[in-house]
């Protein structure tokens, strides 16, 4: 099975270009069995959103997957869903797969703390906890210990990701290693992912692949 890791949408991401519809159908046609969709989930976003009305972000931000999970069904994509979080007064973004909904209601709680306190909440919890493009421009350098993985291909084509580094740290550190497309308009969907033998049908399934090492990089 083909897993895209890393995918915006516009009903969340400010940055992001495409409806879900319009993600979905691009992964379709390009042959991918599934995507994560990690809209921004931070302060930023959940403030703005509120200004727009939307006033329990956490909520509206699984509407958004529910309404990706029923069209993706229709075309035979797996809609997962996932969230890249980032901590008030720092500007790197982290991937997180497999947090429960109850876990993510407390999102203003989150977004105060630090990636060491946020990543022992994640051990505790049993959810994976990746630094996103971690050498790219403006990325700081966290404690590899309070991480389950980096992010070491970003394909999104904008921005150099530096993923020769994030390789060689990550391997230096005994990081788990994923890709993603980082996908915000048409023309980043499909550059990258995982590719897995097992049969992943729900995000449990998938955090074990991941924690397992089970598959690897597009």
């Amino acid at each position: 099975m083909k897993i895209d890791l890393h995918v915006h949408s516009k009903e969340i991401s400010a940055c992001g270009k495409l409806s879900v519809e319009e993600v979905i159908d691009l992964y379709a046609a390009a042959g991918y069995d599934g995507i994560v969709l990690t809209n921004h989930f931070n302060n930023e976003t959940a403030d703005r959103l509120e200004k727009e009305g939307i006033k329990d972000f956490e909520e509206f931000y699984y509407t958004v997957f529910r309404k990706a999970g029923a069209y993706g069904a229709q075309k035979g994509v797996l809609v997962f869903n996932g969230y890249e979080i980032r901590f008030d007064g720092s500007s790197n973004d982290y991937l997180v797969y497999g947090m429960d909904r109850e876990t993510a209601g407390e999102y203003r709680r989150f977004f105060r703390m630090t990636a060491e306190e946020f990543g022992a909440v994640a051990r505790d919890k049993g959810f994976l906890f990746y630094q996103a493009h971690p050498f790219r421009k403006g990325m700081k350098i966290v404690d590899p210990a309070c991480l389950f993985g980096l992010e070491v291909k970003n394909t999104h084509p904008r921005h150099d990701s530096r993923n020769d580094i994030a390789l060689l740290w990550a391997e230096k550190f005994g990081l788990h290693k994923i890709g993603g497309s980082d996908c915000h308009q048409k023309q980043d969907a499909a550059g990258s992912g995982i590719v897995t033998g097992r049969v992943v049908k729900c995000m449990e399934d998938l955090v074990a692949v991941l924690r397992d090492g089970d598959y690897s990089i597009i």
